[in-house]
């Protein structure tokens, strides 16, 4: 409702001062203080062409000011204008909130389906924090898209045919396995030891790169075994998922890429002008993009795609996939059930029977570390040269930084993650968690509470830092019942709804009552959602709706602190029920947007 009383404000600065509504809109913003509601800084903007003072210019705009139901009053306080917004605006907020309940705050519907991949994890380890950071972004971004009005697609991507998987099928096939434990906990631990063996042993690596030859021509008995094995391990990965609330539509597996939409796009590459075949030098008889441009100063800005022995490079089956996934090939894969989720969905695979509609995407967003930057931008580079223009501006990357524990950094190699994946970090949260509930409950009521404020504190802690800054885990700050933290958010929300189950009266949206600072502040941030979600969404950044959920539980602080809801009567009384009620809706909203669970005691 926030953004609808800018509209309405940029209307009359339009009508007033004769300039489009797009430039009064884009003039607007929130001021410090107590200098209004809204501020415009048109007067900068004229002062120029009309050839007079900011100061007289916002003198003369806010004395044509007309009146409107949603703005008390409109000053100019030297060169801005301040709007104060009226208290029929702000019990109109509680009456939207009241009404539309779980909806407050969505966007209208977008044309065009958007695809975000994520976490693309190998199927042969479980997931660490790192593969957790970039599941918790796929997922908070995807909601918050759905939230602001557009259809999403989520989707994983498997590649099951890595030298890892060859790897991991020669131990399962040739070492002994470890009993009772997580079928991705056992295949990372084996993984380890197949790794030095693949190093420092040659028959063991010819062994394990004839598997990987057969697994990739397909047809075949190692073909299988390895196809079987990844999705096996990608189905214990999915139980971490579920464990977080994280859930995705379809798989697509690397070998049915090469079997289902290669070729097709192989040819397509090469029947384009956007690659050329090298006739000479280092790169003879292979196909290349020539780059150029922003990229001449980068290693290997002739970007080879399809090899001279026909094969594609990472990139150009990636080049290649990205082309399905934006409905520009006519070849497409068929699928099967892979897993019934615990939120009643089912995820489906490529390697099945049946006909969906997956891929055909308006938009794309890839959620990759920071460090494959430089092959994003040579994707895009390349739908560009394809004549692709559109789909190339509709090409995302959520670029991140590592995420990592004070004491150690995780490598799968090595095996350093053990004691540190996304299943051993809940684990220890919920214990942790548990172990600080105080309040009389019973065994099974303790483990529940203990659950969601784990979940909730790891995913609070992992989305409220800037994608593009290292995420240090900190359990203090993760559990802790003060500050920004998880928890603190929960708990705001709990000590809401125990106020409303207390109070005997109906909430009343105010009709002509007379909101103090503190109440005003409050509904200002809850009128705010839709238009933080939509700037998060647009922006993929998470973070900022973790700022707002901070700030917005940080103002119902402040009006609780000083101003009683239940010792208050009356009128009054009703409206504060409505206004906490609201800001439960409004908290509730963002906190299942973030994935962190809702207790009903804490």
């Amino acid at each position: 409702m926030f953004a609808k009383a800018k509209g309405e404000i940029a209307r009359m600065i339009s009508r007033c001062a004769s300039i489009p509504e797009g430039k009064a809109l884009a003039s607007l913003e929130l001021p410090r203080g107590e200098h209004g509601d809204i501020a415009s800084r048109i007067a900068f903007d004229l002062a120029k062409a009309e050839r007079k003072s900011p100061v007289e210019i916002a003198k003369s705009i806010a004395g044509k000011m007309e009146k409107h139901k949603w703005v008390a009053e409109a000053q100019a306080a030297g060169p801005y204008i301040n709007f104060f917004l009226s208290d029929e605006f702000y019990s109109g907020v509680l009456e939207e909130v009241l009404c539309k309940k779980g909806k407050y705050g969505t966007g209208k519907k977008k044309k065009g389906k958007i695809l975000v991949e994520f976490p693309a994890v190998n199927p042969n380890k479980p997931w660490h924090i790192g593969h957790l950071r970039n599941a918790l972004l796929g997922d908070t971004v995807s909601g918050m898209l759905e939230f602001s009005g557009h259809e999403v697609e989520r989707m994983d991507y498997i590649d099951d045919l890595g030298l890892q998987v060859a790897q991991s099928l020669w131990g399962w096939e040739s070492l002994k396995h470890g009993e009772g434990k997580k079928f991705d906990h056992m295949l990372g631990e084996q993984y380890v030891e197949v790794s030095k063996r693949f190093e420092g042993d040659g028959k063991t690596a010819s062994k394990v790169r004839s598997m990987l030859q057969r697994m990739e021509e397909g047809g075949n008995e190692t073909a299988e075994k390895g196809r079987a094995l990844a999705e096996k391990c990608a189905l214990a990965q999915y139980e971490t998922a579920f464990s977080y609330g994280i859930y995705h539509d379809v798989l697509v597996f690397e070998s049915d890429i090469l079997q289902s939409v290669f070729q097709e796009g192989i040819e397509k590459l090469k029947h384009s002008r956007a690659i050329v075949l090298e006739k000479s030098g280092k790169n003879e008889g292979c196909w290349v993009v020539k780059l150029g441009g922003k990229f001449k100063d980068m290693k290997d800005a002739d970007k080879i795609l399809i090899r001279s022995d026909g094969t594609a490079t990472y990139t150009g089956k990636d080049v290649i996939f990205h082309l399905w996934k934006f409905g520009k090939l006519k070849s497409d894969f068929k699928y099967k059930s892979f897993v019934k989720q615990p939120s009643g969905k089912t995820a489906f695979a490529t390697g099945g029977k049946a006909k969906k509609e997956f891929g055909g995407a308006a938009g794309i967003v890839n959620v990759i570390g920071s460090e494959q930057i430089y092959p994003q931008e040579v994707i895009r580079e390349v739908f560009s040269r394809l004549g692709y223009e559109k789909e190339a501006e509709e090409y995302r990357h959520l670029a991140y930084e590592h995420a990592e524990l004070p004491e150690e950094k995780l490598s799968g190699r090595k095996g350093t993650w053990a004691g540190y994946t996304a299943d051993d970090l809940l684990w220890e949260a919920v214990g942790r968690a548990e172990e600080k509930i105080k309040k009389e409950m019973s065994a099974e009521e303790k483990k529940e509470v203990a659950q969601k404020v784990g979940v909730g504190a790891v995913r609070y802690s992992f989305l409220k830092t800037a994608p593009e800054k290292r995420l240090i885990f900190k359990w203090e700050e993760a559990l802790s019942l003060e500050g920004n933290s998880g928890p603190y958010l929960q708990y705001a929300y709990v000590r809401a709804s125990k106020i409303l189950e207390k109070g005997k009266h109906k909430p009343a949206a105010g009709k002509g009552y007379e909101f103090n600072p503190e109440e005003r502040a409050l509904i200002r941030k809850i009128a705010m959602l839709s238009e933080v979600v939509e700037k998060a969404a647009s922006d993929l950044r998470p973070n900022t709706l973790c700022e707002y959920a901070y700030s917005l539980s940080e103002a119902f602080s402040s009006f609780y602190t000083k101003h009683s809801v239940l010792k208050s009567e009356g009128e009054t009384r009703k409206v504060r029920l409505a206004l906490t009620a609201s800001f439960a809706q409004a908290l509730g909203n963002v906190l299942a947007l973030l994935g962190m669970p809702l207790p009903e005691m804490m």
